[in-house]
């Protein structure tokens, strides 16, 4: 992962270091100013070569680059068949281009990345609800595995991350849903609650986030487990960890539909059950029960997920001997439905109680134990210190590929469109981020430096193409917002610089320059302390 985080580190860093620096470049020579060096990196040359006027290189430290321009300290003496070439001889609104042109050029950067994601097609996870967990605020409000989203408030959505964007700004509200069901015509007009959890807004401020609470993206798969021997799926021969392929000779796709088929049967319906065991595949047969029984007590066939793939060592699950196998039924008396609630439990009775009544089912026998969960402190960079309750188990929980939407557009003018307000809209969040740190509205510890950005960048290529992409867009409007910060030192200070010229009719004197210089030098310095100290607590907490 270190390796990963180093390569991408480099393989996204440079190339927006050589972006940013060919703007100042770019500019310089359209203006005539001469340009020295071009070096992506700082410190001491491992490789240059001279072409035309311009030495190009390498540095050994590869945390930015700089170009070299003719006479860009002021007061510089220089010959004069030369200094109407230097950068302090040029116009102000030339000047301006000169500093401007790396954030510019990182901004259009970003923008014509977005064009490519467009072009190529992003692959995105559909609104399609996979799972609605049973006694949720979704499920109490009609909805049901399958349900694919199509409004929320009147708002249009095609993609699930959209749920998370549009329900952002509504915690604990009452909102209206447009669902398409298949097998129903007309789409359902639903109400459901949201609730509130701790999050952040669209400018990094802490705050309570909106959520549909009991959806998940995706099913779970068809794998089944057997707690008990002689119920029929286990006098099939079924085991735990086979697959169910069939009901009633129809693929199933996940345990989902395996459930909504058993509630649409009529009571004593004959059914066909296939299960994959191994290359072999068993047929379980029953009729449908009318006193109600759902499929588990029916057949004996559970959906894995409460089923224990391991227990931690010397954890309290594995104190009590909860094994490989076991299927988890309640916590402290009260049933359990998925791993999900099963997890909130735990939590709930570690907080309160500080110890939990475990009951599991074991080759058709109950069984019973107290024990006192494993408390962890987690610590978060941003949202601080919080307790963390756990038993010390893996459950058998697998999923199924949820349903994907590619958008993919090749008209050029919306491809151009969607890429530049794309960039827009990236680069207005930062500035309003920064913005909002500075007045306390957002943590400082959301800054990260060199460790934070090869760790993004390291998992983006690990997430294919259009993640890496997507990751490097958004690195360079922030590298672009960072440099145009009215901070000496940094574009945004030159730029400064040139107005208070303009003000003052003429430029600052050498002294005042100094002094300038210094505090932008501080100032950059300080903010390098808060990065590496937020990196170093990501890495080692504290």
């Amino acid at each position: 992962m270190v390796l990963l985080s180093i390569l991408g580190f480099v393989c996204i860093l440079g190339p927006l270091v050589v972006v940013h620096e060919f703007g100042h470049y770019f500019f310089a020579r359209i203006f005539g100013v001469k340009a020295e060096v071009f070096s992506v990196g700082f410190g001491r040359k491992i490789w240059s070569r001279k072409r035309g006027e311009t030495e190009w290189c390498l540095s050994i430290i590869p945390l930015g680059g700089y170009v070299k321009l003719l006479g860009e300290e002021p007061g510089q003496e220089l010959p004069p068949e030369i200094a109407h070439r230097s950068l302090q001889r040029q116009d102000r609104w030339k000047r301006f281009f000169i500093f401007f042109g790396g954030p510019l050029f990182n901004f259009i950067f970003a923008a014509l990345v977005f064009m490519a994601i467009q072009v190529i097609g992003e692959e995105q996870v559909a609104s399609r609800i996979g799972r609605v967990l049973p006694g949720t605020a979704a499920a109490v409000a009609g909805l049901k595995s399958g349900d694919k989203l199509l409004e929320i408030d009147g708002k249009a959505l095609t993609k699930y991350e959209e749920i998370d964007q549009i329900l952002l700004e509504k915690p604990e509200r009452l909102v209206a849903l447009k669902v398409e069901r298949p097998g129903v015509a007309a789409p359902l007009s639903l109400m459901v609650k949201t609730e509130k959890e701790a999050g952040y807004s669209h400018y990094g401020e802490r705050t309570h986030v909106g959520t549909i609470p009991g959806i998940l993206p995706v099913a779970r798969d068809g794998t089944v487990g057997i707690s008990d021997p002689q119920s029929i799926a286990g006098r099939a021969g079924v085991k735990t960890g086979d697959q169910a392929k069939t009901w009633n000779g129809a693929p199933v796709s996940d345990f989902e539909r395996l459930e909504e088929l058993y509630t649409l049967a009529k009571a004593g319906e004959s059914i066909s059950l296939g299960i994959q065991s191994g290359s072999n595949v068993i047929t379980v047969s029953f009729t449908k029960p009318s006193d109600g029984k759902d499929l588990a007590a029916a057949t004996g066939v559970h959906s894995s997920e409460l089923f224990i793939e391991k227990t931690l060592e010397k954890s309290p699950a594995e104190k009590i001997g909860l094994k490989k196998g076991d299927r988890l039924i309640a916590i402290n008396g009260t049933a359990v439905r998925s791993f999900f609630e099963l997890r909130e439990k735990v939590q709930k009775a570690g907080e309160s109680l500080g110890k939990a009544t475990i009951s599991w089912e074991r080759d058709g026998r109950i069984l019973q134990e107290e024990l006192t969960p494993s408390e962890r402190s987690v610590r978060d960079a941003e949202l601080g210190n919080s307790r963390e309750f756990t038993i010390g188990i893996y459950p058998m929980l697998s999923t199924s590929a949820p349903e994907v939407v590619i958008e993919r557009t090749l008209n050029p003018l919306v491809v151009t469109y969607q890429g530049f307000s794309k960039m827009v809209t990236f680069s207005w969040r930062n500035i309003v981020s920064i913005g909002k740190m500075f007045v306390g509205d957002v943590s400082m510890k959301t800054l990260g430096g060199p460790i934070l950005i090869g760790k993004i960048a390291g998992e983006s290529m690990s997430r294919g193409l259009i993640t890496f992409l997507t990751t490097m867009a958004i690195l360079s409007i922030g590298l672009g917002v960072l440099n145009v910060l009215p901070i000496p030192v940094l574009d945004g200070g030159h730029i400064l610089l040139l107005g208070v010229e303009a003000i003052r009719g003429k430029p600052l004197q050498m002294r005042q320059l100094e002094i300038v210089q210094q505090v932008g030098l501080a100032l950059i310095l300080i903010l390098m302390v808060v990065v590496m100290k937020n990196d170093l607590v990501r890495v080692f907490g504290g």
